[in-house]
């Protein structure tokens, strides 16, 4: 038998050849789950290699002896691990409360080894029956399914369907033609404004990206920041976007025009680079875009990371001039617990959350209370989403006056924003 030296579960090839002896010999249900530990990179260069080791033991023993059914562990690589379960007489909604508990728990053991942390176990699970033989294949699908779900805290696991095999075939389409984009520098920035429903004024705007296929087919956001995301290249593509806005800008001040405040995103993948201030830096100087004409937004799920190496970096911006954003607020499970701790100067209310508000008298004094507090601590406060004037009028109601949503425009390109928006 082979085991893995450092935790002594099977390793990858035992895992595989033990697995369909299991499944030949026993005509039962099972799945094969797989899953790592989020950036546990970090860990290891923060913590050091003799936690990050720690850990994974720690793991390894709470998978051997505290998952109910488990037949076989293993441990493929890294912080990668693979489990078989029997999962007869046990439907599949209680298959997902219990990867959720089990869940929970590991994090738990991780964060009594490293403080500062919040950790995420990406679970993907693959079922399968007794008629399953390609075992490689079964634990790919559990490796899709963990891939696609991968730094999303909302979500316990993700389990296989034929649909993610559509996402990963999307991917291998998209990339190819984000290289070209990108090397003959062809991506479209289209803007978004924010408007002050008071004054009906445009007060700033966001920027964002689209592909354009060799069909001359505008490609969404949808089909292909997944996809980015999990390559790294949204890197590129991010500061591709802040590239381009400093330039507008730049025009902007060169022809007399006062800039509007424009934001762009910037991906938990950033954070892990030791070098983004510097780098963001570096670029709005190459231009000489004063800071305070940009705007860094964050989406809310990427502080539940390493809370304290991303705020650091985010008081280090913001140290500079650049006004930070938290985007998404309000679609997260612990967004009023953040609230005390963000490093930000403005809170964007995601739109499914100012929807789902608009619905009842109840949801309205929701957002107005929390609109309220957000206000006491002097946040700036943009409602998305907003379609209606009567939306408008609620949410105005609710103590936010800046919109941004289709009640007065969609994203548009660049040349058309200009027309529409910027004076000279």
């Amino acid at each position: 038998m082979q085991n893995d030296g450092l935790t002594g579960l099977l390793t990858f090839e035992e895992f595989v050849s033990q697995a369909g002896a299991v499944i030949c010999a026993h005509n039962k249900p099972y799945i094969v789950a797989a899953g790592d530990i989020g950036d546990f990179h970090y860990i290891n260069i923060n913590y050091g290699y003799d936690v990050g080791d720690a850990i994974l033991c720690d793991i390894a023993e709470f998978f051997r002896m505290f998952v109910p059914n488990a037949v076989l562990c293993s441990r493929t690589h890294s912080d990668h691990f693979l489990l078989l379960v029997n999962i007869e007489d046990i439907d599949s909604e209680r298959v997902l409360r219990e990867v959720k508990r089990l869940k929970e728990v590991a994090k738990d053991i991780i964060s009594k080894r490293v403080k500062g942390v919040s950790p995420n176990l990406n679970i993907g699970i693959n079922f399968i029956d007794g008629e399953e033989t390609n075992i490689v294949a079964a634990v790919d699908k559990a490796n899709i399914a963990r891939r696609v779900g991968k730094g999303n805290y909302n979500l316990p696991c993700v389990v296989y369907s034929e649909h993610l095999m559509d996402i990963k075939e999307n991917s291998a389409k998209i990339l190819p033609i984000f290289d070209d984009s990108f090397r003959n520098e062809s991506i479209r920035v289209y803007l978004q404004p924010k408007i002050s429903s008071e004054t009906q004024r445009i007060i700033g705007a966001e920027a964002l990206s689209r592909l354009v296929d060799s069909n001359g087919n505008i490609i969404p956001p949808s089909n292909f920041i997944a996809a980015l995301e999990k390559t790294g290249k949204i890197v590129e593509l991010d500061f591709y976007v802040l590239s381009f806005i400093c330039k507008l800008i730049r025009k902007w001040i060169n022809s007399g025009i006062e800039p509007i405040t424009i934001s762009f995103n910037l991906s938990r993948m950033h954070f892990y680079s030791n070098t983004l201030v510097e780098d963001i830096i570096r670029l709005t100087e190459e231009h000489n875009v004063p800071p305070q004409y940009l705007e860094i937004e964050v989406t809310e799920s990427v502080f539940f990371e390493a809370q304290e190496m991303i705020i650091s970096k985010v008081n280090a911006l913001r140290d500079y001039g650049f006004k930070v954003s938290v985007d998404d607020f309000g679609s997260g499970y612990s967004s009023l617990s953040l609230i005390g701790v963000l490093p930000v100067d403005v809170v964007k209310l995601d739109k499914s959350f100012v929807r789902e508000s608009l619905k009842s008298e109840r949801g309205n004094e929701l957002m107005r209370g929390l609109i309220n507090i957000l206000n006491e601590i002097d946040l700036e406060i943009v409602c998305e989403g907003v379609e209606t004037k009567e939306e408008e009028s609620i949410v105005n109601k609710c103590g936010c006056d800046e919109i941004q949503g289709y009640l007065y425009d969609k994203p548009i390109p660049t040349d058309e924003f200009e027309h529409k928006y910027i004076k000279a």
